[in-house]
């Protein structure tokens, strides 16, 4: 299967966090990612076109056991109900240069595992 969207994404299980309006910190998982995104499901709904303050736990390439803390913003793109949870696209922002390093470490990673086979 050849993935054709402009930035592939990659499956992951990662937890994050979003600051509310509230002030409240919503716990959420990523379930894929890409170099300029990242999918997640929350148990409550994010608002469309909102910017978040958030943080995204990703592990070490070396050490996947290392997590780093990345913080950056995310602006809703869509969200969808689905089985009791909300799927959420963001586009990442805010992000430091050494973190999206990493980001696309990630998604390098996983792009040549699969063409590799």
């Amino acid at each position: 299967m050849v993935e054709l969207r402009r930035a592939p994404r990659i499956n992951v299980t990662w937890r994050c966090g979003i600051k509310l309006s509230d002030g409240r910190l919503l716990m959420c998982r990523a379930i894929n990612i890409s170099s300029e995104g990242i999918l997640l499901i929350s148990e409550e709904k994010l608002i469309p076109s909102r910017s978040y303050p958030m943080m995204v736990e990703i592990p070490g390439i070396k050490d996947p056991k290392e997590i780093f803390r990345v913080s950056c913003k995310g602006n809703v793109r869509h969200v969808v109900l689905s089985d009791g949870n909300y799927r959420a696209g963001i586009h990442l922002s805010d992000m430091s240069e050494v973190h999206k390093e990493l980001v696309s470490a990630w998604v390098s990673m996983a792009e040549k595992k699969f063409s590799s086979g």
